[in-house]
């Protein structure tokens, strides 16, 4: 008996060893697992009135209709490829997807990719940029967005920030021009 009570607490602390932390900031149902934070700086602690707060709705959100289709619908680079997506850009991103030295995108300009399950004609989840000012050139905030407008994530949200670093220019991938 003491030896198989040995082996189990091993088993136990092996399991617990090799088992990654969950991530209980993001209720996202598109795999909350890819959002996170390994290797990047600690986050603030949020305030108790931040944790407690219901999901925001997105202060865009009712204003995606009106978004310029920037690309045609096409598969998707996130989520393993397996969704349909397609981009908007507001009217301060005008130089999308037409990308290069002379023509970053200035601050106020809004990227989102609306993705869709294949086949389907509803939006699945969006995924947004927007270009914040600073004072050091301009930063980009990054959102995951449900269908229904309420945000999951905001932020300089890691793996974003982490793939899009190797984007040619302005932290944006589109055609090079």
């Amino acid at each position: 008996m003491r030896c198989s009570r040995r082996a189990l607490a091993l088993l136990a602390l092996l399991a617990a060893a090799c088992t990654p932390a969950a991530d209980t900031s993001s209720t996202s149902a598109a795999d909350p697992s890819a959002w996170s934070t390994e290797g990047a700086p600690p986050r603030p602690t949020p305030s108790p009135r931040a944790v407690s707060q219901a999901p925001q709705r997105w202060e865009l959100a009712d204003r995606l209709s009106s978004l310029r289709k920037a690309t045609p619908r096409a598969r998707s680079q996130h989520l393993s490829g397996e969704h349909d997506a397609e981009v908007l850009a507001n009217e301060v991103a005008t130089a999308y997807p037409a990308l290069g030295p002379q023509r970053p995108l200035a601050a106020g300009a809004v990227l989102v990719e609306a993705l869709y399950a294949p086949g389907s004609p509803d939006v699945a989840l969006y995924f947004a940029m927007t270009k914040q000012p600073s004072g050091q050139g301009a930063a980009w905030e990054y959102l995951v967005v449900r269908a229904d407008g309420q945000v999951e994530q905001r932020g300089r949200l890691a793996l974003c920030e982490r793939c899009h670093a190797e984007a040619p220019e302005d932290h944006v991938f589109g055609r090079a021009r």
